[in-house]
């Protein structure tokens, strides 16, 4: 087969527009002797110009045929045979100029020439267009256009023979004749000039809409469950349990019905509490007791035997009695993470429905989680069929979409093997998690604060998009951040109950520290794990399985992870990086139409998503798109209403279309 660079099997691709990645993908069947060189940045000095800087979107070589320099240009086109402009169209026929793509490939052509000669490489070069989406047919006959280097979805089909022939159309069959020069250009073309771009902050942006299609897939199938009076769902990290959870007691609440809705963790219970509006009564099991005068987990005074047995008997009994001699009773309870419940502790639970027959109970759980549950020292870990007080039945989700296909593969390593039977699969690529070796404290600190300041200063990721995730409390004595109270100018600002209630809990100059325990329920675009090694327990101790299988998923775009050298833990990130798929697919605008599209907001959710109806004129099976808030908020329109209209551009990602650059129609 055919050398790629970037190999996709061994690095991230990122790619501008899906119609290069159609090429890139074709271009790897081609045979044995071609070099297929993608994205190839360019600067050369031109004459009267000075210095010049380009991209090539691609480069082929073969030993027979030279080198053929391709222009790709995706979507619907047209040319103004008149004047001999070329015009990019939207799915209204909309036209928007853009460059003959034919002079851009003669001029590419000219340039690397030159570039070749500058380095005493001779070569032939030939140029060529391709439009994958067009057929040749529907090219007309016109002095710009030159079929024999006009490539399209026939030629693509054969691909080699079409470069072939360009090059025959360009040179004699003796010019083709010369020393194969493959190593010269790799040294070129890989050592200094080629790029592959990491495009981080646009690759966050775009692919955030994959993570809102769950909640739109969760409200598709809320009505089937809410006829079931227990159940329980089952699903990996990142599936949406969650969400459906959230979409379930608003169901309720919209009905009338008084909701309960659980959460182990205190700061998982204010981020729903603040997400989920008033009517449904969100809070954190230790806060239930408290609120009944009990605590769960702290042996009182009055107690002889082992606090083991407080816990696990008579904790959650004086919770049961306290809740049965108030008056406060629910018709939904719905209990999120229930893999951290004690398996005493759900007598006292149930008894705040208020009938037992007729009352809701809905659990949502995820074997690899029990972090704060009675099953993490167990061997088998966690198992719902000997614990929930619901049939063993389970609702199981199998989509991830809060993780990148790599960081879910990556994720899975940590999983115990004998709990797999929900493997959870993601459609969204990514970039490979990364892992960071220190050889101390001081190396740590010095190392966190360079990738820290890579992100927000060159890559443009924003100070509340990372969370530092440590395995023991930041501050204890053995952590690496002892003492530190800034990394890379940034305040370390450990994440609280208070602050998640707030909209934007990590202020400008900020950035988000926590615990991996109390993070569990919550996801950040990048995770920076860390404290793994300073952590006293091997990596296969369930306990240290579950907190690294918890860090790794709370990450939705890129992970990082600090582990010392020659630690053991080492070996096992060596060990489980190496055995994820590598590489990925990253289109970047997939399928974004050029120019305006216009529509009238039909629904609109603040705290969900809207749906705009799409003008007439369409030339895509869909007639409505998505809308959602922050895409709003980013074009400063802070209220919106039925029936207004909206100028946008559409752009498809994961299956779903959706709305961006919105802004309001003032014409009507």
């Amino acid at each position: 087969m055919a050398i790629l660079h970037p190999d996709q099997k061994k690095t991230e691709v990122a790619f501008p527009s899906q119609a290069e990645e159609q090429v890139y993908q074709i271009s790897s069947k081609l045979p044995v002797g071609w070099r297929v060189y993608h994205s190839v940045v360019l600067s050369t000095r031109e004459e009267r110009e000075g210095v010049k800087d380009g991209e090539i979107d691609f480069v082929f070589y073969h030993p027979a045929h030279g080198i053929i320099v391709v222009e790709v240009k995706g979507g619907r086109i047209s040319l103004d045979g008149e004047t001999g402009q070329f015009f990019s169209l939207n799915r209204h026929g909309r036209s928007f100029l853009i460059k003959n793509p034919f002079q851009q490939a003669i001029v590419w052509r000219n340039r690397f020439v030159r570039f070749l000669r500058a380095n005493n490489i001779n070569v032939p070069v030939s140029s060529a267009v391709c439009f994958p989406q067009v057929d040749e047919s529907e090219f007309p006959v016109h002095a710009t256009i030159e079929p024999s280097v006009l490539l399209g979805r026939r030629g693509l089909e054969n691909l080699e023979a079409f470069l072939g022939g360009v090059a025959r159309s360009f040179h004699r069959e003796d010019f083709l004749k010369f020393n194969d020069v493959a190593n010269s250009l790799d040294r070129l073309l890989i050592g200094t000039t080629f790029e592959s771009k990491q495009l981080l902050r646009e690759y966050i942006d775009t692919h955030e809409a994959k993570i809102k299609e769950s909640e739109l897939m969760h409200d598709a199938i809320v009505s089937p469950l809410t006829g079931v009076q227990r159940l329980g769902v089952e699903g990996e990290a990142g599936t949406g349990k969650t969400v459906l959870a959230m979409t379930l007691a608003r169901h309720f609440r919209d009905q009338s019905q008084k909701v309960l809705y659980l959460v182990s963790s205190p700061l998982l219970a204010a981020r729903i509490s603040s997400e989920m509006g008033e009517g449904i009564e969100v809070r954190g099991i230790q806060e239930l007791a408290s609120s009944h005068g009990v605590n769960m987990l702290v042996t009182p005074s009055d107690w002889s035997l082992t606090p083991q047995d407080y816990v696990q008997i008579e904790a959650p009994e004086r919770l049961r009695k306290a809740i049965e001699a108030s008056s406060t009773r629910y018709d939904v309870l719905i209990v999120d993470e229930a893999q951290d419940i004690q398996p005493y502790w759900w007598v006292a639970l149930e008894s705040v429905l208020k009938d037992a027959d007729e009352s809701k109970l809905y659990t949502f759980f995820d074997r690899e989680q029990g972090v704060f549950g009675g099953a993490e020292e167990s061997e088998s870990g966690f198992r719902p069929e000997d614990t929930l007080p619901v049939p063993t039945i389970y609702m199981r989700l199998h989509k991830n979409y809060r993780n990148t296909r790599q960081i879910g593969e990556f994720s899975r390593g940590f999983r115990r093997s004998a709990l797999t039977q929900v493997a959870a699969t993601s459609d969204r690529a990514g970039f490979m998690p990364v892992i960071i070796r220190y050889t101390d404290s001081a190396d740590a600190k010095i190392k966190m604060t360079e990738l820290v300041r890579e992100l927000t200063d060159d890559l443009g990721v924003n100070e509340d998009e990372i969370m530092l995730l440590s395995a023991r409390a930041p501050e204890n004595k053995d952590s690496v951040l002892a003492g530190v109270d800034t990394i890379a100018g940034l305040k370390l600002t450990k994440l609280s109950s208070e602050r998640l209630r707030d909209t934007h809990p990590i202020k400008t100059g900020e950035i988000g520290i926590a615990t991996i325990a109390s993070f569990k329920g919550l996801e950040s675009k990048i995770v920076i794990a860390f404290n793994l090694s300073e952590y006293n327990l091997p990596p296969q101790h369930p306990i240290m399985a579950s907190l690294m299988y918890v860090a790794m998923t709370r990450a939705k775009h890129m992970l990082y992870v600090f582990v010392k050298e020659n630690d053991a833990k080492d070996e096992l990130f060596t060990s489980v990086h190496k055995s994820a798929t590598r590489g990925g697919t990253l289109v970047l605008n997939s399928e974004e139409r050029a120019g305006d599209c216009s529509g009238t907001v039909i629904h609109y959710n603040p705290e969900r998503a809207g749906v705009i109806s799409l003008d007439s004129g369409s030339d895509q099976s869909k007639d409505t798109v998505l809308l959602f808030g922050p895409d709003l908020k980013r074009a400063g329109i802070l209220s919106l209403k039925r029936e207004e209209r909206l100028l946008f551009r559409v752009r498809h990602e994961g299956g779903v279309a959706f709305a961006v650059d919105i802004r309001r129609d003032i014409s009507v």
